[in-house]
This record gives structure tokens, C-alpha cells and sequence, in this order.
């Protein structure tokens, strides 16, 4: 939860009743109703008329400044909006504010809601739009109930120096006063910040499961184990149906086996600084996968780095992200069970396949569009359990040939998840094969990809909880907490962010356990019902990491002027210690 901009709204509701703040006076005969407005700078900071002072906009504050905008109607002083309003920063301030109108419209958020909203909870972003001359727009729609006015709010990204930048607001609709209201907005650094470098947005295209690396064969790579503290380069670009340029992250599923130690294995784009954050850990002789969602280098490639020992490493790719908006959009959704073989309710059975586990060379299948109309590929989380003998599952469109490629590999007894993303068939379904003995599967939605939603921001991993560190103790028996991964601290905007991919990674923990990942839609996500959905299964003192994408929910109020649009992660049992790293974001633009 965090706390936002709203002492604004607090303020005046309370300052109008009081008439320390009195409603405007009824306008003159044939008098067109007029703009007016006052703001405040930063959390609780005192009302002024912007008219007078400039509105401060501190890089890296997520809360930033705010503005209550008004207009005065002939009807005995009424005050309501109902015309299309349009802030316009000026060409020439744009020009002076050392970056150009393209980053700036990335690195300025707007969001804005109406005030017939209980405590405004519909905050929509607002998307800059930049013009010929270098000024920029930023057109708020009308209100269409009653409303007694607009808030909002402005948040800047971390920045070097400072420039002041001078703006227009103006009512664009016929019988308004046409005429506009000044304001001036000085952006400037704050201390202890670092000017953020933003990735570029992209839309996704899934492909059928396409192995490109398999060091035990030589197929992306000689035939030789990644050593100790060695890389090997997997070639994306050109490669599965992969354009040669445009690409700007992959995602590939990723499995260590035959390791010789204890380890971990990082994914980073080639010729970039490798971070301290990993994507698989295991221990010697087991067979891990991962979900993993990498920036691609300039030459198109992507590292994989092994910390300790020799392991061998196979890679799967099942889509990227390419510039501009040609390929698929995503949608992120709570998550919610699709699939259980345990559950006669879920999965009764068919006279083609009856209920239960999934048998040797066996299939099942799952109806993605009959739920979610529109969705081209989708995001699960697979989970599977009981297991017979060691084997592997393998996700893949419906109707299309099964791919050599897996998603979970496994041994008896265990249960193991792994986050997929496939794309759906032409009948809008996903098959799940698996190759040996019998074991249950389980599937949890978390989003989808089609024509509408948000393209995807690569951030490379960003480590956003570490309860090592802070708290400073592990996440305790049934309990929860929040992530708020849309933070500039992040490098990601606090406004129109809808999602985020994350590596999740549980470790020391006291007894075998689960957690689970969900949007905190409200101000305590679970309230003592446990959820029945998974992200990641652990036993006592295992290491596990598994690729999470999380929807963040709308703001929401939880009174004394705290607000939640957090990701929450509970663990199920004992206790354990939590990690996330965030690898990119979802923008609604």
C-alpha cells in the first residue's frame, strides 16, 4: 500500500463546507463558465492558486503534485465539468527542459480521475500526445455524471537538473470560455536519485515451443556443460521465425540438468552488465525449468550465465516482444484455477478421457477463448503433482503438432510449477502432454494476450523485495505482503503501469509450503481466506524460483488516506524468506 496525492481532494471538500474555500459566485448574464483551480506540492503540503507559484514536480516522488480543476457554471454558481479539458505544455519550455518531447512524455505520468467517485477511485492515466512544433497534450475526457470537478495529479521520473515548464489548461468544449489558464510546472532532481533509462514498449508474439538450445547435443552452442562461473550465448534473433530486427525481449523456458552443484543460472542480454539476480537455482544432480523473460542484446542475443560447477542448459523459446504495435496486447487477470485433475468439479471427465491424473503419452486439454473471448496466447501457471515416474509435460496449441520443447520436468512425488505462456489454438484451446507414468496437472490463469491491453516494458531484473533485508525477517505462517513494484525507485512508473513480470524465489524456508501472488485489490488481500491457486510449491530448506506475472489492480481507498494498488504474495506453512525480481512492466498507453 502506499500513500498517494489525496489530501488534495481531502482538503477541498473540507475547506468548501467550511467556506474557507467558497464556491465561486454565479456568473453574469451571457458570461461563459470558466476554468479555476488550486494545487498542492507534494504529500499534506498547503492549497495555493498555481496562478501565483509554480506546481513543484520532484523527480523520482511517485505522489508528485496534484491540481483540483473547476469550472463555474450561470446556474447559482454550480460547479461541474462537462467538457473535454486539455493541458498543453509549450513548445518552447519543452524545447529548454533538456530532453526531448518523446522522453519527457516517458518521463512525466499524468492520471486523473472525477469527483462523483467515492474518494476518486477511478484514477486513469492520461497519455501525452507530442506534436510537430515539440508541445505536448494531454486531453482529459469529460465528465458524463454530474461531476463537481477533476483531480490531477502529476508524478515526474528521476532526472538530472531542473527546468520550469510552462503549460495551458484550457475547456475545449462549445460554450466554455475559450481562453486559457497559465500554469508553470518546475521539474527538478531530487536528491539521492538516478535518472531512470527506459525500455522500449513492444507487443508480443507467441510461437509454438521452438528449442534453441541444447548444450548436451550441440544445438545453439558446442556440446559441452556451461562451467563454473561460464556463459553461453543463445541466439534469438533470425532464429524460430524471430525477425532479424525489432525484437526487444524474449521469452524462453529455461532448464538446467545434470548440474554437479548447487547453483543458479542467470538470463541477461548479451553485452550488458550481468545483475546479481538469478532465474533457476537447483542442487546437484536435479532437473529445473523456469519461465524467463529477458531484454535482447544490441546483436541479438541473450547470455546465460552458471554461477557454480557444470550444468547443462536447454532453452525454449515461446514468443518475444517486437517494436511498435503489429503483435498482441496483454491483459493481466486475477488468478484463477482453470484446470485440476484432483477436482471432479474442475475436470469431471470425459468418455475420451476420464477423470483423473494424466496418464502415460496422455493429454489433456483446456479451454482458454470459451473463458476469455479474444485471448490469441495465454499465461499459466502449471503445476504438476503426484507423479508416478520422472517425466516431463509439454504445453502447446491445440490442433498443432507437439513440439520436442517441455515446460515442467519432474520426478516421482514431486511437485514442481513453472509458468507458462503459449499460444492458443485455432479452436482457442492449449494441449498438455505428459510422457511418462501418471501425474495429476493443475492450471492458473494470470493473463492473456490479444488484440486490446498493454504492451510490455523490459526493465532487465530489478530486485524489488528481499525479506533477508527488509523486513528483515521471513514471511510468517498464513501471512502476507505487499510488493509495489511501480515505483520510480524501480524505474517504473506509478501511473498506467496494469502489470509486471518477476522471478519469485523461496528460500529457507521451515516446512514444506506454497505462496501465492495476487493484484491487492484491497487493503488486506486475503482476509483470512487462503487462496486456492499456487505460484510456487517448496519443501523444507529448498530453494525454488519460479517466473511470476502479476496484475496490479486499480487504486484503491483504505481510509486515513492510504491507498492499495499493490502486489500481495502469501505463504501457505511455516515460514520462509521471499525474493522478487522484477524484469519488465506492462504499460495501458
Amino acid at each position: 500500500m502506499r500513500k498517494t496525492n489525496r489530501v488534495l481532494a481531502a482538503t477541498a471538500g473540507a475547506l468548501l463546507l467550511s467556506g474557507l474555500l467558497p464556491f465561486q459566485s454565479a456568473l453574469a448574464a451571457g458570461e461563459l463558465p470558466k476554468l479555476w483551480n488550486f494545487c498542492t506540492n507534494g504529500w499534506g503540503g498547503p492549497l495555493f492558486d498555481p496562478a501565483e507559484r509554480a506546481v513543484f514536480v520532484p523527480g523520482g516522488e511517485d505522489a508528485g503534485s496534484g491540481c483540483w480543476i473547476n469550472l463555474t457554471s450561470p446556474d447559482s454558481g454550480k460547479n461541474w465539468i462537462g467538457t473535454d479539458l486539455q493541458l498543453t505544455l509549450t513548445a518552447e519550455s519543452v524545447k529548454a527542459a533538456g530532453y526531448s518531447p518523446q522522453q519527457l512524455a516517458q518521463m512525466l505520468r499524468v492520471r486523473t480521475n472525477f469527483s462523483n467517485t467515492e474518494w476518486g477511485e477511478d484514477w486513469t492515466a492520461r497519455r501525452w500526445t507530442v506534436h510537430r512544433d515539440g508541445a505536448m497534450t494531454v486531453r482529459i475526457p469529460a465528465c458524463t455524471n454530474n461531476c463537481m470537478g477533476v483531480f490531477l495529479q502529476l508524478s515526474g521520473a528521476p532526472r538530472e537538473g531542473s527546468t520550469e515548464l510552462k503549460a495551458e489548461l484550457r475547456a475545449t468544449g462549445p460554450g466554455y470560455d475559450p481562453n486559457p489558464m497559465p500554469l508553470t510546472f518546475d521539474y527538478f532532481a531530487r536528491a539521492g536519485t538516478k535518472p531512470v533509462t527506459f525500455g522500449t514498449p513492444g507487443t508480443f508474439v507467441p510461437v509454438t515451443p521452438t528449442r534453441l538450445l541444447d548444450t548436451r547435443g550441440g544445438l545453439g552452442a558446442p556440446a559441452a556443460k556451461v562451467g563454473s562461473g561460464g556463459s553461453v550465448n543463445v541466439g534469438i534473433a533470425g532464429r524460430a521465425g524471430v525477425p532479424a530486427a525489432g525484437v526487444t525481449a524474449v521469452v524462453l523456458n529455461v532448464t538446467a540438468t545434470n548440474p554437479t552443484a548447487g547453483s543458479f543460472v542467470t538470463a541477461h542480454p548479451h553485452g550488458a552488465a550481468r545483475p546479481t539476480a538469478s532465474n533457476l537455482n537447483f542442487t546437484a544432480g536435479q532437473t529445473v525449468p523456469n519461465q524467463v523473460t529477458v531484454p535482447v542484446g544490441a546483436d541479438g542475443t541473450v547470455d546465460l550465465y552458471n554461477h557454480t560447477g557444470t550444468v547443462d542448459l536447454v532453452a525454449d523459446i515461446s514468443g518475444y516482444y517486437l517494436e511498435g504495435d503489429s503483435g498482441l496486447r496483454f491483459t493481466g487477470v486475477s488468478p484463477k484455477r482453470l484446470m485440476d485433475t484432483r477436482d471432479p468439479w474442475l475436470n469431471p471427465g470425459t468418455p475420451e478421457r476420464p477423470f483423473g491424473p494424466v496418464g502415460s503419452g496422455g493429454t489433456i486439454t483446456l479451454d482458454v477463448a470459451g473463458k476469455y473471448p479474444g485471448a490469441k496466447a495465454v499465461t499459466l501457471n502449471v503445476t504438476a503433482a503426484n507423479p508416478t515416474a520422472s517425466s516431463f509435460v509439454t504445453a502447446y496449441p491445440h490442433g498443432a503438432a507437439r513440439p520436442t520443447a517441455s515446460n515442467l520436468n519432474f520426478t516421482a512425488g514431486q511437485t514442481v510449477p513453472n509458468q507458462v505462456t503459449v499460444p492458443v489454438g485455432a479452436d482457442g484451446k492449449v494441449e498438455f502432454y505428459n510422457h511418462s507414468g501418471n501425474v495429476a496437472l493443475i492450471a492458473d490463469i494470470s493473463g492473456y494476450y490479444s488484440d486490446t491491453g498493454a504492451r510490455f516494458v523490459p526493465t532487465g531484473p530489478t530486485r524489488v523485495l528481499d525479506t533477508r533485508e527488509a523486513p528483515g525477517k521471513p514471511l510468517g505462517e498464513h501471512k502476507e505482503l505487499d510488493i509495489q513494484p511501480n515505483s520510480w525507485k524501480y524505474g517504473i512508473p506509478p501511473f498506467g503501469v496494469t502489470g509486471v513480470t518477476m522471478n519469485v524465489t523461496a528460500t529457507n524456508g521451515t516446512a514444506g509450503s506454497h505462496l501465492s501472488a495476487a493484484p491487492s485489490t484491497g487493503c488486506e488481500r486475503f482476509q483470512g481466506m487462503w487462496p486456492e491457486y499456487s505460484n510456487l510449491n517448496f519443501t523444507a530448506g529448498q530453494t525454488v524460483a519460479n517466473a511470476v506475472t502479476g496484475r496490479l489492480p486499480d487504486l484503491n481507498y483504505c481510509g486515513s488516506n492510504v491507498w492499495a494498488d499493490a502486489v500481495s504474495i502469501y505463504n501457505h506453512e511455516g515460514s520462509v524468506d521471499v525474493i522478487a525480481d522484477v524484469s519488465g512492466y506492462f504499460l495501458q498507453d
